[in-house]
């Protein structure tokens, strides 16, 4: 039997519980993982400024490359392109594989918004998994009044 598979698997939870956990945990290691990595730094003034900072130093951290291309609409929204990402590169093209695919993606949309609250800003963060190993990462900013 596969226990873990079994235990903690989709015939228990269903995938969107799954998502929604791997999102929970990725926020807390991009929470965490930013905490640590600025205590000696400066903290950022500019969105931007922040964002680019996730493309680079938090994608090294993260996945040894920086992100392939970062775009902004200037009112709030950010998509960051990663080409090769590095939890797909080894995933099958077929839909079932596709599906788990999305679970990578989940946890790290959860580990950018974890690192963007530590810099006290709030947003939401979907992903899209166009042709594997491609993906994008939508960040939109909520806006404070």
């Amino acid at each position: 039997s596969s226990g873990i598979n079994a235990e903690y698997g989709e015939e228990n939870f269903g995938t969107e519980q799954i998502q929604y956990n791997m999102e929970r945990i990725g926020y807390r290691v991009g929470f965490s993982l930013v905490e640590k990595a600025t205590k000696e730094e400066a903290r950022f003034k500019e969105n931007v400024e922040i964002v680019k900072y996730i493309c680079k130093d938090l994608w090294q951290m993260l996945f040894r490359k920086q992100a392939d291309n970062l775009k902004t609409n200037h009112t709030g929204t950010f998509v960051i392109q990663d080409n090769r990402f590095r939890f797909l590169t080894r995933v099958s093209q077929s839909k079932q594989y596709v599906d788990r695919g999305q679970l990578y993606l989940s946890y790290t949309c959860g580990v950018i918004r974890g690192a963007l609250t530590n810099f006290g800003i709030p947003c939401t963060v979907t992903s899209e998994l166009s042709v594997s190993p491609t993906c994008k990462f939508q960040i939109s900013i909520q806006q404070t009044s």
